[in-house]
């Protein structure tokens, strides 16, 4: 969650921070509460044990009576966040928090995640809406009940009890397809069509192959680290053609902006870009290549553990908010007539259910698999001469109508000092105020629009698997009682949208990995024969059928399919039970490696055409890491414990400077020679250069905060310790490579392309890194010079092309200390020339962002205190793509620019003994989202420091840990 800006809300936010909020933080919970029969809806008492992080354990007869427990205690603690996610994702968010929501409220309406999710509610099975109907009257009866305090941001707001809108089971939906949404939806179609097309004009101006500059030197699909979760899987499948298909348009290496493609289009594309850009969700899903979150699980069988059982490790990377994403709590039923239940684990507040964790036989975890499930495309338009608006797209040379959706836009008019004031806000038919829908697109709407010549009007349109009804809450109650592998598989068959990668781990020593989720099946991907002329899915297609860019006709509906178009069979998706090596790991990254070549569309399906996945996958930084420390730990021992998994969960060490340093080593050495160069000899007689070498030769990669006030791993919560020695001078490192990192990129990535006219179509800077590396381990072939032809390591005065390499990676490094003695680091550093001041804590600092921002964020609230006074949040090891999430920018080159705002949600590691899960788990917050409550931030600390809670879930256990 992203907060909103502040300008209309700050006069009532600085009103309420000089209140008290111990006012309104929620009561200590009792030992245990009982309900019975006097409370509405109840069939059976219900007790809901609270334990010391105030998690609730609810233990009933009946599964509606668990989920209405469930619904008062996410009311309870977390009532507003749950408003706010229903309102963000229903477009009626500026009802909330007035007319800095409007823009959000238009793009989400005319996205429709509400039509979809109204539509999943009548395809879900009977027991999941029982469960949606008791969590909604917990929920309803918990804020509508005057003896419960309303929470604090509503004053803040200047709403009252009575603007809140009863919580509906469609509520609980929208918010499951609007995480999956996040998680999965992407419009990098429009963002990789306008840059290649500016590439090819660049290159046409000034005589480089635009195409290859693109494809094969900066925007490669090719990982940093190739390292995949199941080696081997695509044995035998890579071609270098396919029969009827030209190689050289079987892959991005030639992909062109295609002549269907008008400059109109590529304008209005363009400006639909600037408008999404605006709006935090839809910037996720624009920069899918660069998003930072992500997400890690890795799992052992029994093979490979000390124990003997297997052992499961998950950290979900999300936006580390206020209050957490997650929510913590047990879900008990037995005694009842139905069978036993007994879950725990995380839940999304406003959903209800259990969406990670465990019952008492297996557990299971999740990391984002961002499959291609979405498409845009060019539509024709029929103009009515009338209304002078559209009423039909062309398709197939024959008018096919569209559905027009009126939307009426209300705003809260904050700071007048009247409360619930909601006025209309007036926006035209073509500002929001009606929605076009184009069936053929699986019910996708058109979400831009270009009528200034009616005869040949042009449209966006978007179509995306999310829009259909589907069943994911489904799959995930059926995990509540799952017993086996078998009863686990057969319910992922019903979870449909938000691909994810599941690891599956069971008290009967079985291990597996499955991937989620419907893919589509592309017409021009699985026809031997292509007219298109090999136009890759990710580029914006034809909406005519010229060219056969449709999803194929449904045929065969596959087990649980939602989608009405042909799909990947769930047999061909990336999937492994218990694998030969003993372990299994995923991190976002390409799951079997259809990108390593740099060509995601040179595999053959078993059944024909081509295999295709998608290009949005993680480049490895993480995988690589973890897949060196797994092999590094059986090398040693043999063997995994949950200790060292708890370690590795811990580990903040670089993968990218591990690749990178030894260029900068070998770049001095060559410099340091008799013979060098005198430039070269000029940069290394600088004695901090040659301070900075020294600190690189003896470091090992990691991040520490190198401060007292930091936050790292195994540090004492309660009273952190001085830092070593040796924690200083990793952490002096630290800062000193991440700084050089971006002036590196500067200066040859970025360099380059704005010599030709591209600097504005730089790409992500995980991109970039990959692009770095591909650069310096082929340089012995190509002397620097991309497939383009054009050179990226420019340096005057050079005539060896690798003089000019040394120069520009030595360059980079005295920059990065020029800068950090300069006013770009002035807050952090004091412009001082020592190195053994760059401490890197006092860089890489974490604020959890409220979406009211101000007082509500964490630090200066839940008692925790900015770093200094120009420098806010708190200092937290970690960096750049490191195993303990904590992205910031590569090519971050100021004080503030280090601060990161993604990482683990949630970290669990559990073993699966013969009597059930050994569990432990910590949030970074707390189960209360009440500013003042001493459950709001109780978890934090122990999460800054990389400890746990233990997962108590069998009764004796529970009652005996109550408070």
């Amino acid at each position: 969650m992203r907060r909103f800006p502040l300008s209309v809300l700050a006069l009532s936010i600085l009103s309420i921070a000089a209140l008290p909020f111990a006012g309104w933080a929620d009561p200590p919970p009792a030992v245990v509460e009982e309900q019975g029969d006097e409370v509405p809806g109840l069939i059976a008492p219900v007790r809901v044990f609270r334990d010391t992080h105030d998690i609730p354990h609810i233990f009933a007869r009946n599964d509606r009576d668990a989920l209405y427990a469930l619904g008062q205690a996410h009311a309870r603690d977390r009532f507003f966040q749950m408003d706010v996610l229903r309102r963000q994702f229903s477009g009626t968010l500026a009802e909330l928090v007035g007319p800095p929501g409007l823009e959000t409220d238009v793009q989400l309406r005319t996205l429709g995640l509400r039509r979809a999710a109204e539509a999943s509610l009548a395809v879900l099975s009977r027991e999941t809406r029982v469960w949606l109907n008791a969590y909604a009257r917990g929920v309803n009866d918990y804020i509508y009940d005057t003896a419960n305090p309303m929470p604090p941001e509503y004053a803040a707001l200047e709403l009252t009890r009575s603007s809140l809108e009863p919580w509906t089971p469609v509520d609980s939906l929208v918010i499951a397809k609007g995480l999956a949404f996040g998680l999965s939806f992407d419009l990098s179609d429009i963002d990789l069509t306008v840059a290649l097309g500016a590439f090819q004009q660049a290159g046409q101006a000034a005589g480089f192959n635009g195409t290859l500059l693109f494809s094969q030197d900066t925007y490669r699909a090719a990982p940093f680290d190739p390292a995949v979760s199941i080696p081997g899987w695509l044995r035998g499948r890579t071609v270098s053609t396919i029969a009827g298909i030209r190689p050289e348009a079987s892959g991005p290496k030639s992909a062109t902006v295609p002549e269907y493609l008008t400059e109109r289009t590529l304008d209005l594309a363009r400006r639909y870009r600037d408008q999404a850009r605006r709006v935090p969700l839809l910037r996720d899903a624009l920069e899918r290549r660069a998003a930072g979150n992500g997400s890690n699980w890795w799992v052992a069988g029994g093979s490979v553990t000390e124990s003997g059982n297997p052992i499961l490790a998950n950290d979900p990377h999300l936006q580390l908010s206020v209050p957490s994403i997650f929510y913590e709590a047990q879900l008990r039923v037995s005694g009842g007539a139905g069978p036993a239940m007994n879950a725990f684990g995380v839940t999304f507040p406003g959903i209800a259910g259990i969406v990670l964790g465990c019952n008492t036989r297996v557990c299971w975890g999740a990391t984002t698999n961002p499959m291609d499930v979405t498409d845009v495309y060019q539509e024709r338009l029929v103009i009515d001469p009338v209304l002078g608006l559209p009423t039909h797209t062309l398709f197939d040379g024959r008018r096919e109508p569209l559905v027009v959706i009126p939307q009426t836009f209300s705003v809260n008019r904050t700071g007048n000092g009247t409360m619930d004031d909601l006025a209309d806000a007036g926006l035209g038919p073509l500002e929001g105020g009606i929605t076009l829908v184009v069936p053929r697109r699986n019910n996708g709407p058109i979400v831009s629009v270009d009528l200034s010549d009616p005869a040949n009007a042009t449209a966006i349109s978007v179509q995306y698997t999310g829009w259909s009804a589907t069943r994911e809450l489904d799959t995930f109650r059926m995990w509540h009682r799952t017993a086996d592998l078998d009863d686990f598989r057969a319910a992922l068959q019903l979870f449909d949208v938000g691909s994810q990668n599941w690891s599956y781990a069971d008290v009967d020593g079985n291990i597996a990995y499955f991937t989620s989720a419907e893919m589509p099946l592309r017409e021009d991907l699985q026809l031997l024969e292509r007219p298109d002329g090999g136009i890759p899915p990710y580029l914006i297609r034809d909406g005519s059928h010229t060219l056969r860019h449709e999803w194929l006709p449904l045929r065969g509906r596959q087990p649980g399919q939602a989608i009405p178009f042909e799909i990947l069979p769930f047999e061909e998706m990336p999937q492994e039970v218990n694998p030969e090596r003993g372990w299994i790991a995923n991190a976002n990254n390409d799951p079997v490696g259809t990108s390593n070549d740099n060509d995601p569309l040179n595999q053959r399906r078993r059944a024909g055409g081509l295999f295709y996945l998608g290009i949005a996958y993680d480049r490895g930084y993480r995988i690589g890491r973890i897949e060196r420390l797994l092999e590094a730990e059986l090398a040693r021992d043999g063997s995994f414990s949950v200790e060292d998994f708890e370690r590795m969960q811990a580990n903040h060490q670089m993968l990218d400077a591990e690749v990178l340093v030894p260029h900068i080593l070998n770049a001095y050495h060559r410099a340091t020679r008799p013979a060098a160069d005198g430039q070269l000899r000029d940069l290394v007689s600088d004695i901090r250069v040659q301070q900075a070498v020294e600190r690189f030769r003896n470091w090992d990669f990691s991040t520490p905060t190198g401060i007292r006030e930091g936050y790292d791993p195994g540090d004492d919560p309660t009273a952190l310790p001085e830092p070593s020695a040796e924690e200083i001078a990793n952490s002096v490192a630290a800062t000193l490579y991440s700084v050089w990192r971006g002036q590196v990129l500067e200066k040859t990535i970025d360099r380059t392309l704005s010599r030709v006219g591209l600097g504005d179509f730089v790409p992500p800077g995980d991109v970039a890194l990959a692009d770095l590396r591909h650069l310096l381990e082929s340089f012995g072939r190509t002397k620097g010079v991309g497939a383009s032809g054009l050179q990226f390591f420019n340096a005057p005065g050079f005539s060896a092309p690798a003089d000019a390499r040394d120069f520009i990676i030595l360059e980079s490094l005295l920059h990065a200390l020029y800068i950090l003695s300069g006013d770009s680091f002035a807050p952090a550093f004091n412009r001082s020339l020592d190195l053994n001041d760059y401490r890197w804590g006092r860089l890489h600092r974490l604020v959890l962002d409220h979406p009211l921002g101000g007082p509500f964020d964490i630090p200066p609230g839940g008692g925790l205190s900015h770093l200094g006074p120009h420098l806010p949040g708190i200092a937290r090891s970690g960096g750049f793509g490191v195993v303990d999430a904590s992205n910031h920018d590569p090519r971050a080159s100021s004080y503030d620019d280090f601060m990161f705002g993604s990482g683990p949600a949630r970290r669990f590691i559990g073993e699966m003994t013969r009597r059930g899960p050994e569990a432990e788990e910590v949030i970074p917050g707390g189960e209360s989202g009440i500013p003042g409550s001493p459950f709001q931030t109780d978890q934090l600390r122990l999460w800054l420091t990389n400890r746990y809670h233990p997962w108590l879930w069998r009764p004796a256990d529970v009652a005996g840990a109550s408070r």
